[in-house]
């Protein structure tokens, strides 16, 4: 594991790679100097877990959708510094793959913008007579299939539309949900590797994770709620190299409770009127459903701790868009949640960094500071290898050797 996080040197840039990193004041004139003396440097994240385009003000609906929304939502990532996200599954009228491509043809030149990348619609089983068990805001626009060969023909349909990944859910929502059968979820398994695509399953129990992962699934979207891992899933995880989505925050919002939306940093991009009614409907929730999410994050910690230490494959997951997972302050809040979980804030940072690069297959342009790689960095005014919540201390956010105006940036959401 390489260290992400560089103390007090100058970063040397030309257009919009890195040429080195240096002693301050010592060594190559070419190139775009970032003098970081007194600074700390590190490499902007990457969630490849999102939901964007829904929320606004922090409610999370249908009636928000739209591209204007989908691009505000890449700018908030872009200020806080998530230089790369993945749109998982609940994409609506081709939006986000008609931005993504618009992005790689150069033709959305927008430098203040997180690069997109996308699963376009998932799969799901569906539920007769009721919604199917896909998230809450999207079971109209996900594909329904019922047996494999109409999951490969999904499959087929999304791998020509060029997706980047392909998601699909096993989810039965507390048992008022069909769950996707084995032979359907091994058939898309199947066809997407045949199109050379990678998998990621949603799923909250031991058995679903096990079938998944035996199946080869690349990985999973969740870490397993009921009843928590055991030690055949890690065995498993690790002999078929498969990665495993954190997704801790919406579990330790609730355990934090209405005082997360006082956080400063939060209030950067959400103004008060927001937080005010998010506050008030938090206090609502009722004490058993209080009890069962921290019931749940605390099945979800002690499986981190296993999970980091037994050597598995875990890569940030803030599951932004749901909830109160807000576009870009989502992802800081997790690496919080992952230290809180029991890992070094060195493995948090290169599980959100170099680890979620690969995950993504973007490894070689991204996810560490080298030569070579694109100019996506931090700098920041204290050490997170100190203090986790020092990534928050951000000074500066530089998106392909982009400084962006983040004053200006913040103006447009809190005025």
């Amino acid at each position: 594991m390489s260290n992400p996080v560089i103390p007090a040197a100058d970063l040397v840039m030309e257009g919009s790679q890195i040429v080195s990193l240096r002693t301050a004041g010592v060594g190559e004139t070419r190139g775009r100097v970032v003098d970081l003396s007194g600074r700390y440097v590190m490499p902007t994240l990457i969630n490849p877990h999102v939901h964007i385009g829904y929320m606004r003000d922090g409610v999370g609906d249908p009636a928000h959708y739209s591209k204007d929304n989908v691009l505000d939502h890449l700018r908030r990532f872009a200020y806080y510094g998530v230089s790369v996200v993945q749109s998982l599954g609940t994409d609506r009228e081709g939006t986000e793959l008609d931005l993504r491509d618009q992005q790689r043809a150069g033709s959305l030149d927008d430098p203040e913008l997180s690069t997109l990348l996308t699963a376009g619609t998932g799969l799901v089983a569906p539920t007769p007579g009721s919604s199917n068990g896909s998230a809450r805001f999207a079971t109209d626009v996900v594909n329904e299939v019922t047996d494999p060969d109409s999951a490969r023909a999904v499959v087929r349909k999304l791998a020509a539309d060029r997706v980047d990944v392909i998601k699909f859910w096993i989810d039965s929502r507390g048992g008022s949900k069909v769950k996707m059968p084995p032979a359907v979820y091994r058939a898309i398994i199947d066809q997407a590797h045949k199109e050379r695509l990678r998998v990621i399953a949603h799923i909250y129990d031991l058995e679903d994770a096990k079938g998944v992962i035996r199946a080869g699934a690349d990985g999973t979207a969740h870490l397993v709620r009921d009843p928590g891992h055991d030690d055949e899933l890690i065995s498993l995880l690790l002999e078929r190299d498969a990665f495993v989505f954190t997704s801790l925050g919406i579990q330790r919002a609730a355990v934090v409770g209405p005082a997360l939306l006082d956080d400063p940093f939060l209030a950067e991009t959400v103004p008060d009127s927001a937080r005010s009614f998010l506050r008030e409907r938090m206090k609502t929730a009722s004490t058993a459903q209080l009890g069962h999410l921290r019931r749940v994050y605390e099945t979800l910690r002690r499986e981190v701790a296993a999970f980091s230490s037994a050597g598995v494959r875990l890569v940030l997951s803030a599951d932004t868009g749901v909830a109160a997972q807000f576009p870009g302050f989502a992802e800081h809040f997790e690496l919080e949640s992952m230290v809180d979980a029991g890992m070094r804030p060195l493995g948090a940072i290169n599980s959100g960094t170099e680890q979620s690069a690969r995950v993504l297959g973007i490894g070689r342009e991204r996810g560490t500071l080298a030569p070579g790689k694109r100019a996506d960095f931090l700098v920041l005014d204290a050490d997170p290898l100190a203090d986790i919540r020092n990534t928050r201390r951000i000074r500066d956010v530089y998106l392909g050797g982009h400084r962006l105006d983040r004053p200006a940036m913040r103006s447009t959401w809190t005025g």
